[in-house]
């Protein structure tokens, strides 16, 4: 989980960063990602019940974030729809390890079982 939650706010921080450099995109939209980037990393390495609940709710932000962006056609479309899918891996991200703590082991996909 801290694996996950670091790579993939490493990669979200990037986005933002593509999002508030060039000039014609607007830094509202940079700067909500960089937060929601901020958050995810700070969650990676915070105590266990931080860490279950950010991917849920770094998530849910980034996905309504890049729903607002693309509906109000202010910002690049691959900006918004990277944004869109790094919060549905985010979300797929809560869902796994929902999974694997909520599930007796028994019932898990193999791929989710613990060594």
């Amino acid at each position: 989980m801290t694996l996950g939650l670091a790579i993939l706010g490493l990669f979200t921080a990037l986005l933002s960063m593509a999002a508030i450099f060039p000039v014609q995109e607007p830094k509202w939209f940079g700067f909500g990602v960089m937060a929601a980037a901020f958050c995810a990393l700070g969650g990676a390495f915070s105590p266990p019940h931080l860490r279950t609940a950010m991917p849920w709710g770094v998530g849910t932000a980034l996905a309504i974030w890049a729903l607002v962006g693309l509906g109000t056609g202010a910002i690049s479309a691959w900006l918004g729809w990277a944004a869109l899918a790094l919060g549905m891996a985010y979300l797929g991200l809560g869902m796994l390890h929902f999974l694997g703590r909520v599930v007796p082991p028994g019932r898990l996909p193999r791929f989710l079982h613990v060594p």
